[in-house]
Formats: C-alpha cells, sequence, structure tokens
C-alpha cells in the first residue's frame, strides 16, 4: 500500500510539473504568435477643417523567427496601400522593419472620431501548424480644432395610429452635435400652420418642440423643414425631414372562445382555445383573458395588426361547465377596449353512467292510396344502459308526441300511435334527456318510408264505328249518284271526329295523373295528426 501511494504521488507530481511547463510553453507561443509591432504618426495632428495630412508608418518583427506570409497594409477606406512593399505586401524577417510614409486627406467624420486608423493583414501559424488570419489597427489621433456646424433631428409620433376625433402628436428632439452655439431654429411641421422656434441652443445641448393635430376621417400626412444658424454667421442651414404617415385607426378584431370536443369525461382535461383574428391597423399588447369562474387565465399576450393570434388553455372539469371570456386590451392609440366571447357548453359525461338508447319505428302500411290517410305506427324505446331513464321526451320534429316518465336498465316500452298523414314521405322519431351530469342526449330512431300507391286510370274505350260495305247497284240518273257520294263522306267525317275527340280526352287524363303523382313526391317528412 505504501509503495503505491508513492507512485501515485510521484505521478501527481509529474503531471503537475509537466502541465505548468506546457502553460510556459504556451505563454511563449501566445508572445511569439503576433510577430507584428506598428508605430504611426500624422503631422498636422490638429485641423480645423477637413484636409491632407502627412502619414509616417513603421512595421517591425521583434521576434527571432522569420515571417512565413506577408504583411499587408490598407489605407482608412480599406484599400491596400501599393506602395507598401512589393504592391502592398512586404515579408518581415526576424527583427526587420519596414517603413512607410504617404499622405492622406482626412474626412469630416474621422475629424469627428478624432482619429483616423490603417490596418495590417497578415497571417501566422498556431500550434497545429494552421495559418490563422491575424489583423491589427495602427490608430493615429486626430484633433478637431475647427469650427463644427452640426444639429441633429429626432422625431417621434404618438400614437402610432388615431382614432377618428383623436389627436395625433409629433414631437422632435434637436440636439446641437457641433462645437458652436446654434441660433434662429425654427421647425415647420406639415400638420400645424404655426412654426416653433429655439432661439439659441448651446454645444452639445438638446431642446424639444411639439406639433398636435386631430384626425377626421382620413391619415395624416408628417414632414418637416428645419432651418437654424451658426452663431454669429449669416449662413442659413437647412434640414428636411421626410414623409410619414400618421394612420387614422380601423380597428378590427374578433374573439373566438372554441374547444376541440364538446364533451370530456369526468375528471379529464377539456381544452379552451382562444383566438384573436385582427384585421385592422391597430395592434394591442400587454392583453390579459379572464374567465368568468375561473380569473385572470392569459397574461402580456400581444395581437400585432393583420395577425391571428391562437392560445390554448386546459381545465379539469367534474361537472358540465360553461365557459365565457373577456380580453382587456390596450392598444397602440393610447386607448383600452375590453371584448367579450360567447358561451361555450363542455360536457363532461361518466363512462360508468352514460345512457344509451335504442328505437325501433314501424308501421302497418307501407303504402297509402290517397292522402290524407290513416296509419298506425309503433315505436319501440329500449334503455341499453346502467342507469334509469327518465322524462325522456319523444318528437317528430318539433312536435311533442310522448314523455316517458322513467325508463329501468334493460327496460323497454312500446308506444302505439294512430295518426293521420297528410302527405307521404319519410318519418322518425327523437327522443331527448338529461343524463345524471346534467348534460342533454339525444337519440334517433330508425327512418321508416310510406309512399303513395293510386289505382291506376281505366282508359276511356273508344266505340268503333263499322262502314256498311257499298251496295252493287246499277247505274242510275246523274242526280242519285251524286246524292250516294255525299252521303258516304259525311259518315267518313263523323267517324274520325269521334276518334279525334276520344285521344283528347285520353291526353288530358293522363297529363293530370302525371302532374299529381310529381307534386306528391316532392314532399320528405309528413306532419302527424294525432287521433
Amino acid at each position: 500500500m505504501s509503495f503505491a501511494r508513492r507512485m501515485t504521488r510521484t505521478t501527481g507530481v509529474i503531471l503537475l510539473i509537466l502541465a505548468i511547463a506546457f502553460m510556459f510553453q504556451c505563454a511563449g507561443l501566445s508572445e511569439e504568435a503576433d510577430p507584428v509591432n506598428v508605430t504611426i504618426q500624422v503631422t498636422p495632428d490638429s485641423l480645423t477643417a477637413p484636409g491632407e495630412v502627412n502619414v509616417s508608418l513603421r512595421v517591425s518583427n521583434p521576434t527571432g523567427e522569420d515571417m512565413i506570409s506577408p504583411v499587408t497594409l490598407l489605407d482608412p477606406d480599406k484599400n491596400v496601400v501599393a506602395s507598401f512593399g512589393d504592391g502592398g505586401s512586404y515579408i518581415l524577417k526576424s527583427g526587420d522593419s519596414r517603413s512607410w510614409e504617404g499622405k492622406w486627406n482626412v474626412t469630416q467624420e474621422q475629424l469627428d472620431a478624432g482619429a483616423v486608423a490603417y490596418t495590417l493583414s497578415y497571417h501566422v501559424e498556431d500550434a497545429s501548424g494552421s495559418l490563422v488570419e491575424m489583423k491589427k489597427q495602427a490608430v493615429a489621433k486626430l484633433t478637431f480644432a475647427g469650427e463644427r456646424v452640426n444639429l441633429s433631428v429626432n422625431r417621434t409620433i404618438s400614437p402610432e395610429v388615431v382614432r377618428n376625433g383623436g389627436q395625433a402628436t409629433v414631437k422632435y428632439e434637436l440636439y446641437n452635435n457641433g462645437n458652436v452655439n446654434l441660433t434662429d431654429i425654427r421647425v415647420q411641421e406639415n400638420i400645424s400652420k404655426t412654426a416653433k422656434t429655439v432661439k439659441s441652443l448651446a454645444a452639445g445641448e438638446r431642446a424639444t418642440v411639439e406639433f398636435t393635430s386631430r384626425i377626421g376621417s382620413a391619415d395624416l400626412k408628417s414632414n418637416a423643414s428645419i432651418t437654424y444658424k451658426a452663431a454669429g454667421s449669416t449662413k442659413t442651414e437647412k434640414i428636411t425631414v421626410e414623409d410619414a404617415v400618421i394612420p387614422l385607426a380601423k380597428p378590427d378584431l374578433k374573439l373566438e372562445l372554441s374547444s376541440p370536443a364538446a364533451g370530456v369525461n369526468v375528471g379529464e382535461a377539456a381544452t379552451l382555445v382562444i383566438t384573436f383574428t385582427n384585421a385592422g391597423n391597430v395592434s394591442y399588447s400587454n392583453v390579459t383573458v379572464t374567465e368568468a369562474k375561473k380569473g385572470e387565465i392569459l397574461t402580456n399576450l400581444s395581437i400585432p395588426a393583420g395577425a391571428t393570434v391562437t392560445e390554448t388553455k386546459d381545465f379539469i372539469l367534474m361537472e358540465p361547465t360553461t365557459f365565457k371570456v373577456t380580453a382587456t386590451l390596450p392598444d397602440n392609440t393610447g386607448e383600452t377596449k375590453t371584448m367579450t366571447s360567447k358561451e361555450l357548453s363542455i360536457g363532461v359525461f361518466d363512462p360508468e353512467k352514460q345512457l344509451l338508447l335504442t328505437m325501433n319505428l314501424t308501421s302497418d302500411q307501407e303504402t297509402v292510396s290517397a292522402v290524407p290517410a290513416d296509419v298506425k305506427l309503433h315505436l319501440t324505446v329500449t334503455n341499453n344502459s346502467n342507469i334509469k331513464a327518465e322524462k325522456i321526451a319523444i318528437t317528430h320534429g318539433s312536435t311533442a308526441i310522448y314523455t316517458i316518465p322513467s325508463l329501468e336498465p334493460g327496460g323497454s316500452i312500446v308506444l302505439d300511435r294512430d295518426v293521420r298523414i297528410s302527405q307521404t314521405g319519410q318519418f322518425r322519431f327523437t327522443a331527448t334527456l338529461k343524463d345524471t351530469m346534467n348534460n342533454t342526449v339525444t337519440f334517433e330512431s330508425n327512418t321508416i318510408r310510406i309512399g303513395l300507391s293510386r289505382a291506376t286510370a281505366q282508359p276511356t274505350v273508344v266505340p268503333v264505328v263499322t262502314v256498311a260495305p257499298p251496295a252493287l247497284v246499277t247505274a242510275a240518273p246523274a242526280d242519285a249518284m251524286l246524292g250516294q257520294g255525299r252521303s258516304a263522306m259525311q259518315t267518313a267525317a263523323l267517324v274520325l271526329g269521334a276518334l279525334f275527340a276520344a285521344a283528347l280526352v285520353l291526353f288530358i287524363v293522363s297529363t293530370c295523373i302525371r302532374l299529381y303523382k310529381k307534386g306528391k313526391s316532392q314532399a320528405a317528412y309528413d306532419h302527424l295528426d294525432g287521433r
């Protein structure tokens, strides 16, 4: 055991020494990882306005190793300085240096920043032998000794949208970002006929001006023209603030309360789905939703203009429950409205006490020969559930037929009903009752059809008239032959007339029968008249 402890201690010491050595090695690598030093100087380093300066820059490699890749010099605009080395790049040997001199046109932005910066780009080798890109800046300080006339303007509009008759406010924050005082600052805003003025604004100071206007039935447009002068100067400076629309509020928000299921088993969760549909241009934030019995159920909702937002909430139900939610809606017009949903009822069912009725409907006749007609209907109601069914209301359409006081489990009752139907069609009965959880449940019987069967009308018999054959006669005088011909033609005309009259009567009778049957076939359900 002593030997093992000594070995463990020795191993730990060795690992500690190796770790310390590795740390020193890494430290040495980090010191040698960047082989580039740089110094920079500009003359003059104080300017009264943007202009040209002389730049002197020296790059050196103080390490003991040659660089394996060149150093590239970039000017303040990130362009390669071609006169530095070979096309802008130079490889620094160990202890080597490279100087560069040139000119640079300093901008007002660089004067405001108080510096001008060149960049050196190169690669070094890391511990794994891979090349790593490095960038180092050479920054020369500058002092701006001249006048800088600069007015910054920031506009804010509130509210974001304005209700009809509401007031819009446009605010301008003026900031003297220069180094001289400003005078005669004048702001002319489009929504107002009267300009606002600031007599003077010292360097580094701020001032605020506001404009208000009521909105009518159309959007407003904001824009501004701002003029000012530097103290002691006659030159007028101008700033133009671009157009911005202040929209008229057009709210169009709908709240819907729904659930994916009409009922759940007792002790299970019912899901409420709260849906906001925002078809208007008014946005809502920090919206809260409360339920009439459950209290606050949703908070901190956002409903952007043109968006649909859907949220869900689960509740464990032990009894049938009716839900109704109210949303409190702060909007970006500065107002807070409320909106209440319609009621939503969710049933609760106990599987052990579920009602199940079957209803079988029959009739003593499948067809009748005429309407109205008397028929006998038989309705068998059976309670197939494990609990008593009570107050079973039997209806046909909207007509109440009978109420069964109670029906024990497994029990049946037959209802015979003599009815008079006013027309043929389909017939079905409905049973409605409450279960033990006070849910309304309904059951439908089978559907039967009673049709119309009329006796077929017998066609009218048309008598056939037999024409007597002509008698053989001897030649007669001309007058006698003419009289016989006229008599034969009259007989033929009478026969044809009788045939035509009989055909017309048959056509009229058959047409009436077809129209009568077509009208009766359009009836779907009949109303029952009790006898």
